[in-house]
């Protein structure tokens, strides 16, 4: 429960914009190569303003600011099931008669989804797009299966 509770905490904080995720100051970068929305550029600066957003995209400009060879926009995840990070480790095991398989390990992740309430997916989810957020990812498409509450009763909505 502890665990929960620390990514409650987390996730509240960043769903406020406050402590940790806020960026002190602005930033300049520059890139000899960026793919931007109109193709390949040169020699582009980036600003990034003190609240994290882009302010400026420039061609053509002289190197300021902290230097990168190549710069892409951040990749997006298409295809989520962001629950499942809890998961994790839970059903990679061997079954009895010692074949594992794409239904022994369903059968585990719906049990395990059996005991979820919308709050521990909440909690859950928020960890799983912090994870991905760091690994450089910037939008996620998420796919949920939140058909029933713990006990398998269907939700009034």
């Amino acid at each position: 429960m502890h665990l929960i509770k620390r990514l409650s905490t987390l996730c509240n904080c960043a769903r406020n914009r406050t402590g940790e995720g806020k960026v002190a100051t602005a930033q300049t970068l520059w890139a000899g190569q960026a793919l931007t929305g109109e193709g390949w550029c040169s020699d582009v600066e980036i600003r990034i303003g003190a609240d994290g957003h882009i302010e400026s995209v420039k061609t053509g400009r002289r190197p300021a600011g902290k230097r990168f060879d190549v710069l892409l926009p951040a990749p997006a995840n298409l295809h989520s099931h962001a629950f499942q990070r809890a998961l994790a480790g839970l059903a990679e095991r061997r079954v009895s008669g010692g074949r594992d398989t794409f239904w022994s390990w369903r059968e585990v992740m719906y049990r395990f989804l059996d005991h979820l309430t919308p709050e521990d997916v909440e909690v859950i989810t928020a960890f799983a797009q912090m994870e991905m957020l760091e690994a450089g990812f910037a939008a996620v498409a998420e796919f949920h299966y939140l058909h029933h509450q713990p006990g398998g009763h269907p939700y009034a909505n």
